[in-house]
């Protein structure tokens, strides 16, 4: 939006697009293995990675400004950002293809989601963003929402995980550091959208001017990682992995399109409602379709995760924050 404000009712509905279109992918890896011919996750992220590569290249060479976005102003700090948010997506890639053979979606999909508390965190040190108490309370309900989710313990029925390896109880360490890696890996691709979309060039933050560059790079690495991981471990391209790793593919691309479109929002805005709502979807799905267990902590991460969309999509908020004429939701001058 060329520096302009956003209004705060279309960051709250493309933030809430964002995390509803990202749980497709994760409800696609976890669909995999449920096929008649089994598939891994790692099939399907290859080629979610592959058709996302192709489909930002041709964006970035269709535009007439390409050539600019690759050497004009600011592109360096695209080039650095790309490559890191893309070498997190490999590590989180590996990471995946280990736990959704052993771990249930919801706990998996609350830890990728719990990356917007670095997030929230990163934007109120570096780029001073005011938190009211409604933004606090839906924190700590997002929390609430991803602990509840993280203890609720895998389905009972062998049938609704991946292999017999998953029948096998993970233990409590192996669970935390599954989790914690997830988190951290996933952190390199929002924090470094974060930090794009609040610097400027040309009244255009770096996320809008070069945001087909910043996807080429993500997802030009990712497609790099996972191709060779599938050599390596002889994981061909079937036609059963290919329509999971379509579909995933545009729940990738759109949602990450989405959040780019306003992430230079505030952070306790846009992350904590894509996230949960990443949450809710997956969880939902998963219960539905996947077999998982409506028991009473799941509950309880449904009721935490409705709290926070409530809580952090300002329709909860203080008159001193409504009428503050340097919203929140304008891109801050650097």
């Amino acid at each position: 939006m060329s520096g302009l404000a956003m209004s705060r009712g279309r960051v709250v509905v493309l933030a809430i697009l964002s995390g509803v279109c990202i749980s497709i992918v994760g409800v696609m890896y976890k669909l995999g293995p449920m096929c008649s011919k089994p598939v891994q996750a790692m099939q399907v992220i290859v080629m979610v990675s592959a058709v996302g590569f192709v489909y930002f290249l041709a964006s970035l060479l269709r535009r007439p400004a390409g050539q600019r976005m690759v050497r004009g102003p600011g592109s360096r700090g695209v080039w650095i950002a790309g490559s890191i948010a893309g070498v997190g997506q490999v590590g989180l890639a590996l990471l995946f293809s280990y736990s959704f053979a052993r771990v249930p979606l919801t706990p998996i999909w609350c830890a990728q989601a719990l990356t917007f508390v670095l997030v929230i965190v990163y934007a109120r040190v570096l780029f001073r963003e005011r938190m009211d108490w409604a933004k606090l309370l839906s924190l700590v309900a997002a929390g609430g929402c991803i602990a509840a989710s993280a203890l609720n313990g895998p389905p009972s029925d062998p049938a609704t995980v991946e292999s017999a390896a998953a029948t096998e109880p993970v233990g409590g360490l192996l669970m935390a550091g599954l989790l914690v890696g997830i988190i951290l890996c996933n952190a390199g691709t929002q924090l470094s959208m974060k930090e794009l979309g609040m610097r400027q060039v040309g009244g255009q933050s770096l996320m809008q001017r070069g945001r087909d560059l910043y996807m080429v790079l993500l997802y030009g690495c990712l497609t790099a990682g996972t191709a060779v991981y599938c050599v390596i471990y002889g994981l061909p391209i079937t036609w059963v992995s290919l329509g999971l790793g379509l579909a995933a593919a545009v729940g990738s691309i759109s949602g990450i399109s989405l959040l780019a479109a306003c992430v230079s929002a505030p952070a306790a805005v846009v992350f904590t409602l894509g996230g949960v709502a990443g949450i809710l979807s997956a969880s939902l799905i998963s219960v539905l379709f996947l077999g998982e267990d409506a028991n009473t902590l799941w509950i309880a991460t449904m009721a935490l995760a409705a709290a926070a969309i409530v809580l952090g999509s300002g329709i909860i908020g203080t008159r001193t924050v409504k009428q503050n004429p340097n919203d929140e939701t304008r891109i801050p001058k650097q």
